[in-house]
This record gives C-alpha cells, structure tokens and sequence, in this order.
C-alpha cells in the first residue's frame, strides 16, 4: 500500500497525468488505469494468438523492441500504430473484441524515478518501458511485478490473454521484501504423521538487489517453531519458495493457524501472514506435498484413500483433473472406494501445461511417489480423468502403454490442437520440422499403444466444450484394431453432469476388471514412440536411438513358443533394448529382425541390438551418456528440467547485460506463473559447475557476453558471438540473428545445457519471446531465426532441425532456408 495516500506524491502523479493525456484515476490505495488505447491484429479469434503458436505475429513488439514510439498520436502529431481509445468500465476492467487478438496500450507520467507494484490481471505479456513482464493469461489475479519507473512518460503495452479483458494498477510496496499470499502451495496435516511437511510461498523483491541471507519462520497454533532459509531471490521480481511446516502428531482439530514471518538475516520480521492449514486424517481426502526435481520448487498432489481391507493389495487409481479444476477438487469428485487409492497430480497448476512437457513430468513424479505412499498391486495401476485431464488419459495412456492395466478417459479430447482448433502451418520445410518437433503431442500416431490395456470412454452426448465428436472419433479409431473397449455416451449429458461424469460406477467397474500382465507373460509386443527421451518402453524393449528424431519409431517383437527366438520388424529405430530376464528368453537364440537374422550362442542379461548404415542389424553396446539416449536427447524444451538454473551474462555492454537478465528474468516469471515453479537465477559471475553440479542449465547470452559459455558450450558445434554465428561449417555474420539450442551438459551424464543466444542486442531481442513454455508448441532441437520474426513469423526461421545422435551437426537433419 502507499505509505502517503493523499500526500503530495500522489497529488503530483494525478496532476502530471492529467496533463500529458494519460488516464489513470488515483485512490488511496493506489493508481487505477481508465483510459487506454486497444489495437487489434486480425480478426477476433476463438483463442488468442499467443494461446498455442510458436511464434505469434505482433507488429507493436518490433517497434518497442527497436525503442521506438508507440504512443497513440496527439493533435499534432502521427502515430506509428493505429490505436483505438478505450475506457475501463466501473469495474476497472477494459473490455473489447479486439483484445482477443491485439493488445492494450497504458501510459502513466511519474514525477519522479520510483519503485512501484504493476498489478495487472487478463492480459498474456506486459512490455514495460519495453520490457517484457509475464502477464496473467488465465485472470487468476495473482500476477504482481516490482517495477522501476522512470520520471516521466512510462509505457505498457499488454498483449491480448484468454478472455478479450484487462484490468491494470500501480501500487507502493508495503517494504523491500514482502510475502505474498497470491501463489501458495499448501500441504494438509495428517494426523498420524509426524516431523515436517514443505509447503511454497511467494516471496517479492522490490529492491534493486538481489536479496539473499533472509528466513521463512513458520509456527503452527502458535507454538510449533521452523525455519527455512530462503533462496536467493534477484533484483525487482518475485519467487516461490519453499519452506517447512512442522507437522503435529496427535492434534484432532480440523484447522490449524499457521503464521509465516520473514525473516531478515538479524532475524528482524520484515513480514508476516497468517494461513489456515486443514488438518485430516490419513484415510481421508487430504493434499501432500513434494520437492520436484524439476525445479526444486514445491508442489502438491491430492489423494482419496479408499476403503480397502488390511489383507487386500490395493489398486491405485491415477487421476488427472480438467482446465481450471485443480488437483483437490478432481480427487473430491470421487467416493472411496474399497478396492483402490485414489491420487490426482496438479499438472503444476489449474491449467498448467495441458498435461503435456511439464505436466507429463508431474505426473511422472506423482506416479512414483503414489506407488511409494500406497504399495498397490502392479498389476492394478489404472489411468482416468475428466476434460483436459481426459485428454491426459488418452495422452499418457499412448505414451507410457506399459504403465496401465486400464484407462477410462472422460469427456476428453485425443488432441490438444484438435480441440483448440489450431493448425501449425506445415506448408514449407521449416514448418514442417516444428509438426515433427511435437510428434510427442500427437497420441493418433501412437495409437496402437492403446493395445496395451482396456480402454473405456465416457462422454456426454451434449458436451458443447468437448463435444462428443472428440469420443466418436476414438471409438472409431479403436473399432478398427481394438478387441478391448468400451464406448458410453451419457444422455443428455454436458460437460459436467455432477460427479458421475467422472466417478462413473460402470467405468470403474471396467477398471477393475482389468489387470496387467507381468512382463514375463508378454510375449508379443508392439510400441511405438516419437521420442525415447519421452517414452522409450514397453515392458522388456527399449527403443534406446532412432535413426531420425522425433519421427515415428515402431517395433513390433513375438518370442516363440520355447523362448529361443525372437522375431520381428522396426521402423526409425538405431538401436534396441531387450531384458533378457524379463523377457524370459533362453539361449542360444536366434533373432529374426527386419533382413537380419542372427544366433546368439551365449547368455547374457541385455541384448543390444544396433542398425548398421547398410541396414543390417548387429550385436553391440549401448551408446555412452555422452551421446542421445533415454536419459536425455532433446527437444529443446528438455533442458529445463534437473532442478534448473538460468544463468545470465554480464560481460556485455550495460545495455547487452539489462537484457541477458531481462530475458532470464522474464522465463523465470513466465515458468513461475505457468508451472508454479521457482527458478534460480545467477549471473555467469556467480556460477560454477562444481556449485551447480548436474543441474540443468539455461544460458543467456553467447561467447562474448556470458562467460559461462566455454565451460560449457565449448565444445558445442553451435557457436555464437557478437557479429557472427556457426552452425558446423554453416557461418551467419551480422548482429541480427538469435537461436534457441539444446546440448548435453559435458560434465553430467544427465543434464543438458539450453541456449538462448543472439549475434548482438538486435539478434538476443529477436529471441525473447518465450512461446517454448507454452502447451502445445514444439521446438527443435535448434531454431535459428531473424529480426523479422514478430512479422513474418515462421518464414524468419533460417534453421530449425535436430542434432544427431552424436548431438553433432553433420550427422543431424536440419532444414536451411
């Protein structure tokens, strides 16, 4: 809050904004945007532009990025955008059509240099004075970034977000370090658990400094005592960080207060707020807590343990909740049931990533930690979910086949983009590598995954938000090949039709009827992947290389009758996985795979198979961690991920060094608000690879400006400098091209190193654009682009395409305009 309301400061600023034009209504809380300025960028659309494209048109970004006026025209004078004037309603809020598809554009005159609160909710990015800020695309609210004011005219152009309305404001912070209650992560307290649970609060910096050395005290009822010190947090941003909970064994009330201070390193409060925590027993409807190994940040899971007899080995029942329902209200649709657990992962958020990228590898890690919580039967683990989250079960379900005994998507899409209804442009080469880059998207490719296990689809047959077309269009899929699934269509049915849209009895009774077979009872096997560093098994095969990435990779494998053959056929596979002893094969074997046919006389636990350039297939190793693998193997979305860190250059010019922490800062806030994460943030200064071991790595600037690169990117066969970039022997000269890159980190067999790099200031803003964070966008392993690109869009791509298996350049396959 302003510590002056009505004091001469504010007086000033309502003053100077009425004379320079600008519209913004001052209150005693604080300074309310009214008038504005809108403009538009094609007809309104059904989803914004910036919802699902990697790299969405823009023609005002151009014209900030260059530091040029955008500002509406006055009497006098012109205007190099045709804006069109807008008033904010009672409610503070600026509506219009063309907010779907344009942008809004504030201005605010200070009357001196200060530190102040941008409070805006509607909108997909801020560009502040022309820098960008992550927006608050889904209208939570929660959105609130530290910003230095300039005396004078400021500016802020907000792009359009998923409704075509905006609200904004500026505020006085209440101090230089500040909790904030916008992005907790909350655990319940069980009664019968004992120590400490983690939780994640958001903590704001509204200094010029990075803060670190401070503490988060938590007390419970106001007598339990912890305390967490807390991460750095850079300069003018904000971060969710993680902090402990001490757990009360025995307590019997059902809510708790828990206070939370910080801290500063003298142990002064700085701030302070107090939070209510359920407190629940075990076999009741409670949320959990866990560290991601993402990121290191704090999220939740929900679980319904069922009623299930002590001499039972239970089911375990995965569940994944729709757009916009959260993970504790998708396990509460659910009664107990007496034969299974119940858990629901979050996706990192109400929306999150769609269950795609990182919301796959939430529920990865809910997974495992649900199997290890609840000790269920592995033959009895099955996969549902409700709208989005039935778009989970038919995704995770082709994807990891191996993992269910049955899915059951309800009121789900196959498809994200079927159902957004947005179609990448693949009419050129260059287009076409980005449809190849998100072939992990497309579970039709992978449909015969589905073989796997039962399959039963529920769908009401009114759904007007995914209408049932999505459902008939799968059952006619499965009637093709599938001889184990089950079609229902509600009657009458909506998208929501009280909790038997997805507690459906006949569904459940189809899940549990169901069960896998161990691995040893296998003994046809058919798995197809796009990627195996996203999916790379079926019981005992590994798919380990493809001979090219991210296309198709099938095999199809039978074991004879008495266990001494195994014959098949592959596509885009280079090398090949077996377990011996899960397959149950005796020796000496013969193998019939595609035109080779090999004996292998003696026993041993792996077969590696490897395709010779000729074709032929040939006993071998597995690759080394140096090269392609499971383990890691691209897109460039893969790099961030292994409790990541971005690190910044600061041995440019000041102006190159503002924007190498620019555009850190602003993927950091981007990845906070979109996967509630909690991202570190270091300078090439502060970063060492002993410190930061096998962490994955996000590098801004290139060899010139971040002197992190040769430690490295040294070896990396993507070089970047100012004036000049080189791709192997290719060479691109000027200060006007960017690149977005992936390679193995050198010193870890596990992390990679994920570039964003231009050839000077013209080329590095050309990449600030963060659109890889976005579901249902794909990127290669490497994209080289031009300034033009907020114009001309994918016909500014001069290089997109994937590294070999040797992460090489000439053994890769890359599209050069």
């Amino acid at each position: 809050m302003c510590k002056q309301p009505c004091g001469l400061l504010l007086l000033l600023a309502l003053l100077s904004g009425l004379f320079s034009g600008i519209r913004a209504q001052t209150n005693t809380d604080q300074i309310v945007f009214t008038e504005g300025w809108v403009r538009g960028f094609g007809a309104p659309v059904k989803y914004p532009r910036y919802a699902r494209s990697e790299f969405p048109a823009d023609p005002v970004i151009p014209l900030l990025l260059a530091d040029q006026s955008i500002q509406p025209a006055d009497q006098n004078g012109d205007s190099m955008v045709n804006w069109e004037a807008i008033s904010a309603d009672e409610n503070g809020l600026f509506k219009h059509d063309l907010l779907a598809s344009g942008g809004l554009y504030l201005e605010y005159t200070s009357p001196a240099e200060k530190i102040v609160i941008f409070d805006a909710s509607g909108h997909g990015k801020a560009y502040i004075n022309g820098v960008p800020r992550e927006g608050d695309h889904f209208g939570f609210g929660t959105t609130k970034h530290p910003v230095k004011l300039k005396k004078g005219l400021n500016s802020f152009y907000l792009t359009s977000g998923r409704n075509p309305e905006i609200r904004a404001s500026l505020y006085a912070p209440d101090s230089p370090l500040q909790l904030s209650a916008d992005q907790l992560t909350l655990p319940d307290l069980v009664c019968e658990e004992k120590g400490f649970k983690w939780a994640g609060i958001e903590v704001i910096n509204t200094t010029e400094k990075a803060a670190s050395g401070y503490r988060v005290e938590s007390i419970v009822k106001g007598t339990e005592k912890i305390s967490t010190p807390v991460p750095t947090i850079e300069k003018l941003t904000s971060r969710s960080i993680p902090f402990r909970i001490p757990e009360l064994q025995g307590v019997q009330e059902e809510q708790v207060d828990l206070q939370v201070n910080l801290l500063s390193a003298s142990g002064k409060k700085l701030s302070s707020l107090t939070l209510t925590l359920k407190n629940r027993p075990f076999d009741s409807l409670h949320d959990r807590t866990f560290n991601s190994g993402i990121d290191g940040s704090v999220q939740y899971y929900s679980v319904q343990p069922g009623k299930v007899p002590e001499e039972m080995k239970p089911a375990l029942i995965f569940s994944t909740h729709g757009a916009g329902v959260e993970a504790r209200g998708q396990a509460a649709v659910y009664t107990p049931k007496d034969w299974a657990h119940i858990i629901a992962p979050t996706n990192r958020g109400p929306f999150g990533f769609a269950w795609e990228d990182w919301g796959r590898l939430d529920a990865l890690e809910v997974l495992d930690i649900g199997k290890e919580l609840f000790q269920p039967d592995p033959q009895k683990i099955y996969l549902t979910g409700h709208s989005m989250g039935g778009h989970a079960s038919w995704y995770l379900g082709a994807t990891y086949p191996d993992y269910w005994a049955a899915i059951g998507p309800c009121a789900g899409y196959a498809e994200l983009h079927d159902w957004i209804e947005h179609t990448r442009k693949v009419g050129t080469a260059t287009e076409r590598m980005f449809e190849r880059a998100g072939n992990t998207q497309r579970t039709r490719l992978m449909s015969r995954n589905y073989l796997h296990f039962g399959v039963y689809i529920n769908h009401g047959n009114a759904d007007q938000v995914v209408p049932v077309r999505h459902a008939r269009q799968m059952k006619q899929l499965l009637a093709d090949f599938h001889p184990d699934f089950a079609y229902y269509e509600y009657p009458d049915g909506g998208h929501w039709y009280g909790n038997q849209s997805a507690d459906w009895p006949p569904l459940f009774d189809f899940l549990k009827s169901h069960a896998l077979p161990k691995p040893e009872e296998v003994r046809s096997l058919e798995f197809y992947t796009a990627s195996p560093g996203v999916s790379s098994s079926s019981n005992w095969l590994t798919t380990y290389q493809q001979t090219h990435p991210y296309q198709l990779s099938h095999v199809e494998l039978d074991i004879g009758e008495d266990s001494v053959s195994l014959s098949g056929v592959t596509e885009n596979v280079a090398v090949l996985q077996v377990d011996v002893s899960m397959a149950g094969l005796a020796f000496p074997l013969t193998i019939q795979l595609d035109d080779s046919k090999l004996v292998l006389e003696q026993s041993v636990s792996q077969i590696i198979l490897v395709r010779k350039d000729s074709g032929a297939w040939e006993p071998g190793d597995l690759p080394g961690p140096e090269e392609k693998g499971p383990h890691r193997y691209g897109n460039f979305k893969d790099a961030f991920r292994h409790q990541v860190v971005f690190v910044y250059g600061t041995q440019g010019t000041r102006e190159e060094n503002d924007w190498n922490f620019y555009k850190a800062r602003h993927d950091a806030e981007t990845f906070s608000y979109r996967g509630n994460g909690s991202i570190e943030m270091v300078s090439d200064k502060q970063f060492s690879p002993e410190k930061y071991a096998d962490r994955g790595v996000i590098l801004y600037g290139n060899a010139d400006t971040n002197q992190a690169w040769k430690a490295l990117l040294g070896e990396s066969p993507v070089q970047v400098s100012n004036g000049q970039m080189k791709v192997g022997d290719k060479v691109l000269s000027g200060d006007g091209w960017g690149c977005y890159f992936i390679q193995p980190r050198p010193d870890s067999d596990i992390a990679s190193v994920g570039v964003v790099a231009g050839t000077g200031l013209k080329g590095f803003k050309a990449v600030h654009a963060n659109q890889y964070f976005m579901a249902g966008t794909a990127f290669p392993d490497l994209t080289v682009i031009g300034t033009e690109v907020f114009s001309n869009e994918y016909e500014a791509v001069v290089a997109s395409g994937f590294f070999g298996n040797d992460w090489g350049v000439e053994t890769g396959d890359f599209v050069w305009k």
